[in-house]
């Protein structure tokens, strides 16, 4: 079965500040009018579809633009409205990269934040999922069990049933095109982009606005290159541009970065009391651990096998985001401890598989587009001592690779011709492209790469922090972002966005009546991160009771209102939904919310899946500066 090549590294795919700006040109609140609409959107329907404010729509476009009157596919459309207290300002299609990722699900999970956060109330929020992904004629060169079976793959056997696995993985002569058609050259970037231009006539515009992440940078440079009049604004976060690398830039870009992302967790892991798998040299805790899983495999819960490939691919994942790596230092040190569930649910999230076992389409879709696209690595003249030289500078990264991953291309051969479309914008839409010192997944020189690539009217932003893609994760990007959308004005040199500081403790917070510091305390990382609350917004303190929440919301604001305070709400019903607020004087202000336990089972917050005693009332206390 042919899937991709073994050890090659892949692209993965997710407040104002004052800034420096100059205009692009243009009234930023002028009303964009719709003409000649005919994609139809209504509520959302079948399995698992979002409510309001969520519309859904499908879209027809042709497979092949050559002979547009053949076969047609269905691209599959997800909206938020514009604000109708704002201005209209348009369309504003997001892509989350991969190649592969859907489009319909980050807009479903993050495009609420996104309107939120970085204020775009004044445009229509697209996400669609790209020809070829999921619902948009899914494409898959591989079936579950085939992907269970093979998706960590030994290549160092140790026993019969390891043998057993690889020779049947290479004995299986099979292609995507052999099991899905030629019609797989069709699913490129360039075709994707006309995709979009379609969406865009489709929604009655005449021009778009796109947010991409990732690849998806390179999907909004193909489509400036191929549509540069019909572009409004573009904000391009962690910028790939796979275009001009010699073969050794392109195997050692992405190898640097990850290398350089592990050795900061592992320094973060050997200081910080957050990681649990803390000692005084992690690195070779790391190893030990991926020595054991490659000769003897934990089993999980479910039977299905945990080795040093998974390990891999758990720390992988978790690179690609600092809020991950208190969770890889769980996984580990509970492997380590001969409980591997967790790191296996780790791995098996960056492979796109469902808890049921079903895996989405992205790691077929990925390969296609990739190999349709022209992504195709040229292969190493001297394999032996390109391994060899990428092995002695990347030792972790390409611990794996060998000389006979290079035997043959990594595209099948229905793939011969297709060529790289060049990145090369001629417009004067204002462009930000967003690239990360830290990014392991898209390093900064790729970034550097593209914005030189999309015109005189691009600007280049510098984040300095950690991670994988910073528009929800960096206000200063946020800012820069709402700027270049909103009011087409860009930073007029290279801005620098600095990690967000957490919000500290005010001094007044000892303030708090004992009265009302009910129950037990609980950990604010792991709360913070489950009920979506940011430490670099808000200051928060979490505890648990095993009472009803009615007994506690009386316990709390009759101890507030003896002490003084004023109360926001109505002293009767519970804050579930709207936040309290008990003040007093210039400064105190604790926001008060309470989970009742139905709601902590609902969100799946209780044990044990979560971090909150059964049966009882969540009490978070915050300050929001």
């Amino acid at each position: 079965m042919l899937h991709t090549k073994r050890g090659l590294s892949v692209i993965a795919s997710f407040a104002l500040l004052a800034l420096s700006s100059c205009s692009a040109g243009g009234s930023a609140t002028a009303t964009v009018e719709i003409t000649d609409a005919t994609i139809e959107w209504s509520a959302c329907d079948g399995k698992d579809a979002p409510g309001a404010p969520f519309e859904c729509a499908t879209l027809e476009v042709p497979l092949d633009y050559v002979e547009p009157d053949l076969a047609t596919i269905d691209i599959a459309l997800v909206r938020i409205p514009a604000d109708k207290e704002f201005d209209y300002q348009g369309i504003l299609l997001t892509n989350p990269g991969g190649p592969g990722g859907s489009g319909f699900d980050f807009l479903v999970s993050a495009g609420e934040e996104l309107q939120n956060e970085v204020g775009l109330y004044n445009f229509d929020l697209v996400g669609f999922d790209p020809r070829g992904v999921d619902r948009s004629g899914g494409l898959r060169c591989a079936t579950d069990e085939e992907l269970d079976r093979f998706s960590y793959l030994d290549y160092t056997p140790d026993n019969a049933e390891e043998r057993k696995t690889i020779d049947e993985y290479e004995s299986d002569d099979s292609t995507c095109e052999s099991r899905i058609g030629p019609s797989i050259v069709h699913y490129s970037t360039a075709n994707t982009a006309r995709d979009m231009d379609k969406i865009r006539e489709g929604m009655g515009v005449e021009t778009l606005n796109f947010l991409g992440i990732s690849y998806g940078t390179y999907l909004g440079g193909v489509y400036a290159t191929l549509f540069p009049d019909r572009v409004s604004a573009m904000v391009l976060d962690g910028g790939y541009d796979p275009q001009g690398d010699t073969i050794e830039q392109e195997y050692a870009t992405q190898a640097r970065g990850f290398e350089d992302a592990f050795s900061n967790w592992i320094e973060w892991c050997e200081s910080d009391e957050l990681c649990d798998f803390q000692s005084d040299d992690v690195r070779k805790g790391w190893e030990v651990l991926y020595n054991q899983l490659d000769k003897k495999s934990l089993v999980s819960s479910a039977g299905r096998d945990v080795n040093h490939q998974a390990l891999m691919t758990a720390t992988i994942s978790s690179l690609y985001s600092p809020s991950a790596w208190e969770y890889l230092g769980s996984a580990i040190a509970l492997a380590k401890d001969g409980y591997p569930d967790f790191l296996l649910y780790m791995a098996d999230l960056f492979n796109d598989r469902n808890e049921d076992g079903v895996y989405t389409t992205s790691q077929s879709s990925s390969y296609i587009i990739r190999c349709a696209s022209g992504f195709e690595r040229e292969l190493p003249s001297d394999p032996v001592a390109f391994v060899k030289g990428l092995k002695d500078e990347f030792p972790w990264f390409y611990r794996d690779l060998e000389a006979s991953d290079f035997d043959e291309p990594s595209c099948e051969s229905v793939f011969e011709g297709k060529d790289l479309v060049k990145v090369s914008y001629s417009g004067d839409a204002p462009i930000v492209v967003v690239g990360g010192v830290n990014d392991p997944a898209t390093p900064f020189r790729w970034s550097e790469e593209l914005k030189s690539n999309m015109g005189s009217n691009s600007a280049l932003v510098r984040f300095t922090g950690e991670g994988h893609g910073q528009i929800l994760d960096s206000k200063c990007v946020g800012a820069i972002a709402e700027a270049a959308f909103v009011e087409n004005e860009i930073p007029k040199s290279l801005k620098t966005c600095s990690p967000d500081e957490k919000v500290k403790r005010p001094t007044w917070w000892s303030n708090i009546p004992k009265a009302a510091q009910l129950g037990m305390m609980l950990d604010s990382g792991a709360l913070n991160e489950a009920i979506e609350l940011k430490d670099t917004d808000a200051y928060s303190e979490f505890s648990s009771v095993k009472e009803d929440a009615e007994s506690v919301f009386k316990k709390i604001s009759d101890a507030f209102k003896n002490a003084g305070y004023e109360e926001s709400c109505d002293g009767e019903t519970p804050p579930f939904y709207e936040p309290c607020f008990f003040t007093k004087g210039e400064l105190d202000e604790f926001g008060f919310v309470l989970y009742s336990s139905d709601e902590l089972d609902e969100y799946e917050l209780s044990e044990p899946r979560g971090p909150v005693p059964a049966n009882s009332t969540l009490i978070v206390f915050y300050y929001w500066p």
